[in-house]
């Protein structure tokens, strides 16, 4: 028993060490503006949809990933700027460089009416999933952005708080204007979770069809042939 439980063991090593060899960390951060805890300026924001002066106003915020890295997920700061002010959905976009200013879209989501909380409060932040999962190159410059259409429907993009001077861009319906100057909003860019590689999953049914086989063996008692 005592050696039947050291070769458990061994099996079982064998296949944690396999999986730290074959994955990778289940997602990495590819850029974050957010403070600790996902913390960020929950009373300023710049303003996605009207801006009660005449015009309709897009907002985007760009990145680099410091390496290659397949997009997982967004995490963003948005809020009401109001009491019922997003009438409409919110469009979020990844979208490709134009020079230095928001270009392609590469993968948008569609936030429903009345989805966000109210401008003033620590609201969680909105997380997006992604279904492409994208490779995003190391050192090549993506933009977030964020629109709302209509009038008297004003979303606010939540500033960061960590001091974060990325370049900004700022769309009146007249085109992109970047870099604006302004405070870009929070938001995260993380990496897709990882998954065994398939032969990874092949070490894992050899390691317990030794473990099976060792179960099912008798012992042998003393003088038997």
């Amino acid at each position: 028993m005592k050696k039947y439980l050291i070769n458990l063991s061994k099996y079982l090593g064998m296949c944690v060490l396999s999986m730290g060899i074959s994955s990778h960390a289940l997602a990495d951060v590819i850029f974050s503006n957010f403070g600790p805890g996902y913390t960020y300026n929950v009373s300023s924001g710049n303003v996605v949809g009207d801006g009660f002066d005449g015009s309709i106003y897009s907002e985007g915020d760009s990145f680099a990933p410091i390496q290659n890295a397949v997009f997982g997920s967004l995490r963003i700061a948005l809020s009401e700027v109001f009491p019922g002010s997003q009438g409409t959905s919110l469009t979020i976009s990844l979208t490709a460089d134009s020079g230095n200013a928001p270009g392609a879209v590469l993968e948008s989501w569609l936030l429903a009416p009345g989805s966000l909380g109210l401008l003033g409060n620590n609201n969680a932040p909105v997380v997006l999933n992604s279904s492409l999962n994208l490779m995003l190159l190391a050192g090549t410059e993506y933009w977030i952005t964020a629109s709302l259409g209509g009038m008297g429907n004003a979303v606010a993009w939540n500033w960061n708080s960590i001091g974060d001077m990325n370049a900004h861009a700022i769309n009146d319906g007249s085109g992109w204007f970047s870099p604006s100057g302004m405070t870009p909003g929070a938001f995260e860019v993380d990496s897709a979770a990882s998954v065994p590689e398939p032969s990874t999953l092949a070490l894992f049914g050899v390691a317990f069809a030794g473990i099976a086989a060792r179960s099912r063996r008798k012992p042998r008692h003393p003088g038997a042939r």
